[in-house]
Parts: structure tokens; sequence; C-alpha cells
């Protein structure tokens, strides 16, 4: 067991300083499992590789980025659902692709690609994009999502789940090229046969059937449709597409090229009167390719594309998705523009304007504009699927409040009578009580001696003050001791007249006088 973690530790290994955890919350979309992803920031230690062999909750997620941007590994995250797993592995061994397919926890495919030593993030995420348009598979996730992450800001990037949770009876188990399951030391086999080196991962391209000649300069979603040949159901969008591009190689005779792309590339092809259509609708206005239509957009290979003659290039949605928030009061959200990390606060994601302007800052780009509309079903989507990342209670507005209220009460000085509170110090009274408490003993009374801290509001707000605490009005104060902190209002006599006093239970820091050494004790001299 020690050797099997050992090596699937350096098959994966990721960023150090943060892993994933995915709670599930028992529900189903759409055959994928509901829940919420969080990064736990603290080191990945051998202890969390263990367990998650030995199949301990919660299974481990990792980074596969690492802060210098390269990685050694990356995955298509395949979640269509109902799908084959023998089908994709024989459209993987067909296209002769250096990948091993492992099975997801919502029953999905993770198709991994693994290098021999640390690449760069963006040639892996090129690759697997491109290879994920051959496959059929673009509109799928790809990780690493990020071509670089900000470190020194605190980024994780995103985790995802790994193989082999619970290794001896796990469902997430590899496939052989049969697409039959097979063990943990059967898919280190399978890794060991298919990990590449940078240099021939480079050279690497789909080896597809039927080759289309002389089309290395127009968009690849097409180049594979027309290796396989365009089915039934999308024939009209496809010969759209065509359309586009040949006005763009052929300005002069693109309707010529368009009826011979129907007859040698549809199958059936679409009558002459479908063809014409096209033509009077392409001659009326100049269209850009749709790139979200299908089938394009599940052969898509967008940076292959843009650099192609006759590609998309500038002329394309941006990808924007796969968004993180460290939560607070004033949260900060990372989301990936084609790939890069922008860093932007709440009021800068809502609206789109400010998104734009922060992404010309960061990136040097602009995303294309879209409706106000759009833009907030665009947001609704990514917070469905956000990584929250928790940060602690001290730094939020709450925190703050508690942290100096403490302070307030312990280090103003210790009232000894009702009257000092009118000096800006607390008064702590003693109250002893009988409970009920129901152990391993039984059930039985104990005394219990409970503490009350009482103060004045405005010397508290002084405080708070000077010590520039503005997050907080004078109600939100007093609701957040009523509410949080069990506390309350009252009134008490101090120097003969009635006076509103806030309380709430407390427990000192340090209740015991300090203990003068015993003189008359021998030294140890």
């Amino acid at each position: 067991m020690e050797e099997s973690v050992k090596k699937f530790k350096s098959i994966f290994y990721g960023l150090d300083r943060a892993y994933g955890i995915y709670k599930s919350s028992g529900e189903s979309t759409n055959g994928k499992a509901g829940g919420q992803a969080f990064i736990k920031k603290a080191p990945v230690t051998d202890q969390l590789w263990i367990d998650h062999i030995n199949g301990k909750e919660p299974s481990l997620g990792i980074i596969p980025i690492r802060d210098d941007a390269t990685c050694t590994w990356g995955c298509i995250d395949i979640d269509t659902y109902p799908l084959k797993h023998d089908k994709i592995i024989r459209k993987i061994r067909e296209l002769e692709l250096p990948l091993v397919m492992c099975r997801s926890k919502s029953g999905g495919a993770h198709v991994f690609l693994f290098t021999k030593k640390p690449i760069q993030a963006k040639l892996m995420r090129d690759k697997l994009q491109e290879w994920a348009g051959a496959l059929g598979y673009a509109n799928c996730e790809i990780f690493p999502k990020q071509i670089e992450i900000k470190a020194d800001r605190g980024d994780t990037g995103n985790f995802l789940n790994l193989p082999y949770h619970d290794a001896s009876n796990s469902f997430r188990h590899g496939f052989n090229d049969d697409g039959m399951a097979v063990s943990l030391d059967d898919f280190f086999s399978l890794y060991d046969t298919y990990c590449t080196s940078e240099e021939d991962l480079k050279k690497i391209k789909p080896k597809r059937k039927n080759v289309v000649k002389n089309f290395n300069d127009g968009p690849p979603c097409l180049e594979t449709l027309m290796s396989q040949g365009v089915p039934q159901g999308n024939r009209d969008n496809t010969l759209f597409q065509y359309a586009v591009y040949a006005k763009k190689k052929w300005p002069d005779d693109w309707q010529d090229k368009l009826d011979e792309f129907n007859h040698k590339y549809m199958n059936p092809p679409l009558s002459s009167k479908q063809v014409l259509k096209m033509q009077k609708q392409h001659e009326k206005k100049e269209y850009a390719y749709k790139c979200q239509d299908q089938p394009m957009c599940i052969h898509c290979s967008l940076e292959e594309c843009k650099l192609r003659q006759f590609g998309v290039g500038g002329n394309f949605n941006s990808q924007i998705g796969d968004l993180t928030v460290y939560k607070s009061d004033d949260s900060t959200w990372y989301l990936n523009v084609d790939g890069r990390r922008v860093i932007v606060t709440t009021d800068q994601l809502y609206n789109q304007h400010q998104f734009g302007q922060e992404c010309m800052n960061q990136i040097i780009d602009v995303p294309s504009v879209i409706s106000t509309a759009a833009w907030r079903r665009k947001l609704q989507q990514l917070m469905k699927n956000v990584v929250i990342i928790e940060m602690a209670h001290e730094i939020t507005k709450a925190g703050r409040f508690e942290t100096l209220l403490e302070q307030f009460l312990e280090d103003q000085g210790e009232a000894e009578h009702i009257d000092e509170v009118d000096m800006g110090k607390a008064l702590f009274e003693k109250k002893e009580y009988i409970d009920k408490i129901n152990d391993e003993k039984g059930e039985r009374e104990v005394s219990v001696k409970k503490m009350t801290a009482f103060f004045k509001s405005d010397k508290l707000q002084k405080f708070l003050k000077k010590h520039d605490f503005k997050n907080f009005s004078s109600t939100q104060m007093a609701a957040h001791i009523r509410n949080k902190l069990g506390g309350g209002d009252i009134r008490r006599r101090i120097k003969g007249k009635a006076a509103y006093l806030w309380y709430l239970p407390w427990i000192r820091k340090n209740t015991e006088d300090f203990k003068t050494p015993n003189m008359e004790e021998e030294t140890p001299f």
C-alpha cells in the first residue's frame, strides 16, 4: 500500500499549499451529483493521500497547476449524460491520443493527459482543448482551468476530484483499451504506457481517418465535421458555418463552393432549395461564425482557430468561467477569462463595464460586451458552480467588532463599582445558579457561576472610533450584541441616576491575581 500511495501521489502531484473538498448535497442534475466545492488552504500532507486511497471521506481534490504555472497532468472533464465509456475509449484510440480515462464520481469521464516532467499549463490546456474538440467534447471543462495563478495574492486555481477513492472498491476506476474497469496497479501500467514528453506532446495531432486536404486555414470544427461526414440534424448549422468560411476564402465564387461542400460532406446532402436559401441569406449580410451552436461547439478548438487564416480571429466571445470567491463582507472574486486569471470586487463583477475595465488593467484585453440580461444570466450560471474559500471570522466586520469589543472589556480596567462604568470601564458581576446536566454520571444538579459584563454604549463607540472602526452603526452593534452574543440592554442607576447599559455574558481571559514568589522558599543557587 505504501508504494501504491507514493506512486499515486507522484502521478497527481499539483499545488502543494491547498486542496479541494467536495460536499455532496445528495441532489442530481442531468446525471451529475450536486453539491458545493470548497478549497482548504493548507499543505497537502501524505496523510491526505493515504486517506484518499483508503476511502476516507471527503475524497481528495488536487489543483493541477502549480505556483510556477506548470503541471504534469491535465484532464477533460466529460459530464455529458448519458455517456458510454467504451465509445470514448474507442474514439481516443482511433485518434491515437495518449490519454487515460477514469470514471468520475458522478459517473462521467475524466480523460487524463500525463507528462513525464512539468510543462507550461498553457500548453497542457491548448492540447486538451484541441483534443476535446476532436473527440466531440469541446464544451466540457478542461483542467487546469488557468494558465497561471496569482500566487502572491493567495490564488489557488481550481481542483479536480481524484480517481481511486477507496482504491480496492472504487467506482472511480480507470478503463483499459477495451473499456473494462482496471485496478490501481493496472492504472499505473496505463500511466506508464501513455505518459508523454513535452517534445512529443507538441508534435501529436489527432489521427483522423479521412483527412481533409487543404483545410488548415479554416475553423477546426469544420475540419472535424468534414472528416467524419455531417449527419442529419446538424446540416443546416454546419452549412451556415461553412458559408462564413467560404466567403472569407473565395469571395468571388463562394456560392459554388457551398454547393460543392453540400454534396461532398453532407450525409445525405441538403436539397438545392435549402442551399439556395442559405446562399441568399449570406448575400444580404456578413455573418460571424456561430461557435456556440451545435455541432460546432462540441468540436471547437478556439486557440487553434484564432491562429488560422480564415478562423475566428478576434471575433469570438471570451470564455468566462471557473469562479472562486474568498468569502467575506467584502468578498474577492477570482475567475478565468480565456484561461487568464482576473481578480475583481463584488461591484466590479456585478457591473459588466467595470469588469471590462479590470480585464484591461490585468490581462490587457476586453471581453465582448453582451446585453445586461445576458450578463445577469452569465453571473447566475457562475454562481451555481462557484468554489468558496471561507475567510477567517476575525477579518470580517463582525469579527473585527468582536475583537475590539474584547479589547474594550479586558484592557480598559475593571470597574469596582457600578459608578465607574461612566469612566469607560466594564463592570463584571458573578451570579451563581443551579443548572441540570445529564452526562455519564446521570442527571444531576450542579452549581454554575455566570459572569456578565456591563458597560456604556457611548464609551464603547468612542473606543471603536479611536481604533478607526466604522463598519457598524449603533443599531448594528446593539443587534449583534443581542442576536449573536446573547446580550442586551438594561436600566441601572449610576451615580443616583437611571442610565442604559449594555450587557453580555463574558468569560474573562485572565481572572487570576498575579502571584508573587515566596521569598522564604529556598532558591536553587
